[in-house]
């Protein structure tokens, strides 16, 4: 060819790809590396650096926190802020408690070890400068959630990532954002690396001696939805998606792992034309003081259950169509308004929260003919307007009322203090069943080794946080406030601590 000829092919390659726009293959070594930038892949990190180690962290979002950035509160006992509180519970009744509410169906060896040792996570997490205050959520639940006060003017699950973030800067951590991992490395039977690949195409070859999968759970995978969690995607959603499709338990699922039971951790909700996300008319959907209907019209739980936010989202998601209606009156409005919520959404919507908004809330989706919240001058109009039957919410109505009027719930127990009558002009709320994120997918040991079929530990693999099975059963245990968050940060820390064991 001759060198004009040359030159051509060469500026017309230069104007398809860019002068620099070849994909390279990177090969990378380090001592750990760590799939995932979440509360249990930086606590692995900054602990894997702490003990001297060369770390790579990877996250295949443009940003680090995952799910944790939404969260507010990690779960400990007998810490040091519980006892300078003096909140009675003991580490061996949270021990006893997490394995009899969940039926035994939980590792009572990593919890036994999570248990005894989150007080110390607490410790160890406010040496990085994390301040931490404890909080009871609902009065189901005891004095456990260490939510996160401030870290440099950042609060919550915000503060403590930004905080993580900050230590693994400053311990060398090198943090690769938009880069997937895709493939373990194998040698021998033995993980030995990982393979991964950037936004720009770049592909990464990373030789290591651990590996700590910590990219989170599948929630964001309706398929994984239906055929992991045997739940209806439509009917059970997820209300943060960040994009977590359980590829940490494909990855190690396809090199031999053993797939361990999932759960969620649900709460319950509503949705509908003209309803924000956490509006004032949205928190109405959590308060105990409604009374809840299923779409034959008849009452189903104890709507103090709303207390218990993932109880709930299973009351909710086992009646028909997978839904519900909560109904109240202008009485019930002006109390909202004016003394303010009986039932929190965590810290973001505290318990005493005025909604003062409120009537605007409903003038906006009731003007917006929502098919998530309905008005009506009598039970009869209201029923025809959320398509139930009409004298089956009369009865239903009626027969509250008289609950109501003696002050005892023979059927549900409910509280007394929630108890109020139902009068006058009626709204309905649509309840429906969401979940913060999936639970589960890989089974570990109490050294947090990935576990083969055979129930033997793979050389070299590790998991933490939410990619972790048999933490807890079929239900999120709402009896203590934040079991997942603690538990992310606390078995990241001990990953990376065994790991960093194992090197020679």
């Amino acid at each position: 060819m001759k060198k004009t000829g040359l030159k051509l092919v060469v500026a017309a390659l230069a104007v398809s790809f860019g002068t620099f726009g070849y994909a390279a293959d990177h090969k990378l070594s380090t001592d750990l590396v760590v799939v995932g930038a979440g509360s249990a892949g930086l606590s692995a990190a900054v602990q894997g650096a702490e003990l001297g180690k060369k770390v790579i962290l990877l996250e295949k979002n443009p940003y680090v926190g995952g799910n944790s950035q939404h969260a507010e509160g990690l779960f400990a006992v007998d810490s040091e802020w519980n006892r300078l509180r003096a909140d009675p519970l003991t580490r061996q009744e949270a021990y006893e408690a997490f394995i009899e509410k969940q039926n035994h169906l939980v590792d009572p060896y990593k919890t036994k070890d999570f248990v005894e040792g989150s007080g110390e996570n607490i410790k160890w997490l406010s040496s990085h400068g994390i301040e931490f205050e404890v909080i009871r959520e609902t009065p189901l639940k005891d004095n456990t959630w260490h939510v996160i006060k401030n870290f440099k003017g950042t609060n919550h699950g915000a503060g403590l990532i930004k905080g993580l973030k900050e230590a693994a800067d400053k311990l060398g951590v090198e943090t690769k954002l938009s880069t997937p991992a895709v493939e373990l490395i194998t040698k021998d039977g033995k993980v030995i690396g990982v393979k991964a690949k950037d936004n720009k195409g770049d592909t990464y070859t990373i030789n290591s001696n651990a590996v700590i999968l910590a990219s989170g759970s599948f929630g964001d995978d309706p398929k994984k939805v239906e055929e992991w969690g045997h739940r209806d995607p439509k009917a059970w959603k997820s209300s943060v998606p960040i994009n977590k499709t359980g590829d940490g338990i494909v990855m190690a699922t396809k090199i031999g792992a053993e797939r361990g039971p999932v759960s969620f951790i649900g709460h319950l909700g509503t949705e509908g034309k003209g309803i924000k996300f956490l509006s004032n008319l949205y928190a109405v959907s959590w308060q105990p003081g409604n009374l809840w209907v299923n779409n034959l019209g008849l009452r189903f739980t104890d709507e103090s259950t709303c207390n218990a936010f993932s109880e709930a989202a299973n009351g909710i998601y086992a009646q028909p169509d997978h839904e519900g209606w909560a109904i109240f009156d202008e009485k019930d409005i002006d109390y909202y308004m004016e003394k303010g919520v009986d039932s929190g959404i965590g810290v973001l919507v505290p318990i005493g929260t005025k909604l003062t908004n409120l009537k605007n809330d409903i003038k906006e989706a009731l003007a917006a003919d929502s098919d998530g919240f309905k008005a009506a001058d009598n039970v009869a109009a209201l029923a025809k307007a959320i398509n139930v039957p009409v004298a089956n919410l009369e009865n239903t109505v009626k027969e509250y009322n008289r609950v109501v009027e003696a002050q005892h719930d023979p059927m549900f127990l409910k509280d007394r203090r929630y108890l109020r009558p139902l009068e006058g002009k009626l709204y309905a709320l649509r309840l429906k069943s969401f979940f913060f994120s999936a639970y589960g997918g890989l089974v570990t040991n109490r050294e947090h080794q990935v576990l083969n079929a055979k129930h033997q530990p793979i050389p070299g693999l590790y998991a933490a946080g939410l990619e972790v099975s048999n933490m807890v059963g079929p239900t999120y245990p709402d009896f203590f406030s934040g079991q997942a968050f603690g538990f992310a940060a606390y078995s990241g820390r001990h990953a990376a601590k065994n790991a960093v064991a194992t090197m020679k």
